[in-house]
């Protein structure tokens, strides 16, 4: 190549080719580098997960505590901990403007009148109802199926 080649060169991307290539392949072996750590750690995290589960057969097994309960709970724990890492991040001089902002838009708000309870806990109130809701309504239906049937039955 030219010096007027070059130039051209130079002046129509504004870096040298070469130095681009550099970089590039510093870059590659830090992704090269940063994924057999990643690697490392997925075995490592996968051994854990696989104590975890165990623990959570043997918990049922032999203590009796239900499996989809201690997973719930260990799930709720886990988003409280991030909700406190939140409001641990606001800062002092907004930290009412949060308190208030995130009773009023939450999810689970208390509701006039009602003592404060915590969000995890209105959202298992939410659910319990709901089943109970559910339930009622497929025992009505199902009698209200058993009363047909009676009825035609009674009539034939």
């Amino acid at each position: 190549m030219t010096k007027a080649e070059q130039k051209t060169e130079l002046r129509r991307n504004g870096y040298d080719d070469d130095d681009f290539r550099s970089v590039i392949s510093e870059m590659e072996e830090m992704d090269e580098e940063a994924e057999h750590l990643m690697s490392t750690a997925r075995g490592k995290v996968q051994n854990i997960r696989k104590r975890q589960k165990n623990r959570v057969k043997i918990a049922k097994a032999e203590l009796g505590i239900p499996s989809d309960v201690l997973n719930a709970v260990l799930k709720q724990r886990k988003l409280e901990r991030k909700l406190e890492k939140l409001a641990a991040e606001i800062s002092d001089d907004m930290v009412e403007v949060y308190e208030d902002a995130a009773g009023q838009f939450s999810l689970f708000k208390a509701s006039e009148g009602e003592p404060a309870i915590p969000t995890a806990q209105a959202a298992a109130r939410k659910a319990a109802q709901q089943s109970r809701e559910d339930h009622e309504a497929e025992q009505a239906e199902g009698q209200a199926a058993l009363d047909e049937l009676a009825g035609k039955e009674a009539v034939h």
